[in-house]
């Protein structure tokens, strides 16, 4: 029998959580949860023998992860910090894993990631799905070679990737605009701005949440007008005279909101016009960064969407290592709670440590 760990919990009564931290040994589990744990696996000799097999075999799994490079305190390091969590807690299996690092605004960066990931040799891969063309062509040769792969961030249909663990991405757009219409109502100016560097990229992510965002608004009677704006962060004089004649012109307050992190840029930039003119927007933002949340606090952010970009990789990492170890096939589709964090609630959430 092909006996899953969903399987042993329901058997016990207890979660997958708890399983799998009596399976690997870590964290706490009480003495009576653990006690009906190990009574399930002797009864059908599952795990301790599979794992003892495992570990007379030597056999090793290297797993290849492409995702952007980053800074401190930025989104991906935080996906990135759960996916090295994992690999701590795999490495006596003998697990490891090597990063391709790419810059997320540059298109060409990607595929040069993609050509050095092409020179080695790896049991599986992590892709962060930010290029979704590029992403979708390598998917297919990976499936030629019968590679399995795992997407981060962004889901893409139709593809064969062994699971995918994310955001609702068009579910986020939805409840973004549920949130900015309390705020501003359905006859006010939204702006939706786009931050970018070098290179004019948009995100399979930032596409997918402007959908679900434009969306809610035409089923929801908007009658107000949607302004994009393209930021750029080392030049904003031509951003910032937009941004002004928007406000100063519109007769009620005007909704605000960034498609990916990096709503602390629109933040800086509103920091620039007058205080009377700030007080007439209501923004909303995506991730719980440091710089985020340090405006959600100040007020002058009303909300912060996040989607435990943590969790995002710890889980994804698992999923490919229990595949192999354990022949465990992951659920298809892995969404991360969407939390909707306000300045009174943040602190609470950051008090969560996976």
């Amino acid at each position: 029998m092909n006996i899953r760990i969903i399987d042993i919990a329901r058997m016990a009564g207890v979660s997958t959580g708890t399983v799998d931290r009596v399976l690997h040994n870590r964290g706490r589990v009480s003495e009576d949860k653990r006690a009906k744990v190990e009574k399930v696996l002797k009864e059908i000799n599952y795990e301790p023998n599979m794992v003892a097999r495992f570990l007379a075999s030597k056999k090793s799994y290297k797993f290849a992860v492409l995702a952007p490079t980053y800074s401190s305190g930025d989104y991906w390091e935080l996906v990135c910090e759960g996916i090295n969590r994992a690999t701590d807690e795999l490495k006596k299996f003998n697990i490891s894993t090597e990063y391709f690092l790419f810059n997320q605004y540059d298109r060409f960066s990607f595929v040069n990631a993609i050509n050095a990931f092409k020179e080695k040799d790896f049991d599986g891969v992590l892709i962060a799905t930010l290029f979704g063309d590029y992403v979708i062509k390598l998917s297919k040769e990976l499936d030629a070679k019968e590679l399995p792969y795992i997407y981060i961030d962004s889901g893409i249909s139709g593809q064969k990737d062994l699971s995918y663990f994310g955001g609702d991405s068009f579910g986020t757009g939805h409840i973004a605009a549920k949130l900015l219409l309390g705020e501003i109502g359905a006859e006010a100016d939204i702006i939706i701005a786009h931050i970018r560097f070098k290179y004019k990229e948009i995100s399979v992510q930032m596409k997918t949440r402007e959908r679900g965002f434009m969306e809610y608004m035409d089923s929801h009677n908007f009658t107000g007008k949607i302004h994009h704006i393209e930021i750029n962060p080392d030049d904003f004089t031509k951003s910032l005279g937009e941004l002004e004649n928007i406000i100063r012109n519109s007769k009620n307050i005007v909704g605000g909101i960034v498609l990916n992190s990096r709503i602390y840029e629109l933040v800086a930039l509103l920091d620039k016009l007058d205080t009377d003119l700030q007080a007439k927007i209501k923004l909303i933002g995506h991730d719980a960064i440091e710089r985020n949340i340090s405006g959600l606090k100040n007020g002058k952010i009303s909300f912060i969407l996040s989607q435990r970009p943590e969790l995002q990789g710890y889980d994804a990492l698992k999923a490919m290592g229990n595949y192999f170890l354990f022949k465990q096939l992951p659920q298809k589709v892995n969404y991360m709670p969407i939390d909707i964090l306000i300045k009174e609630n943040v602190d609470y959430y950051n008090n969560y440590k996976l």
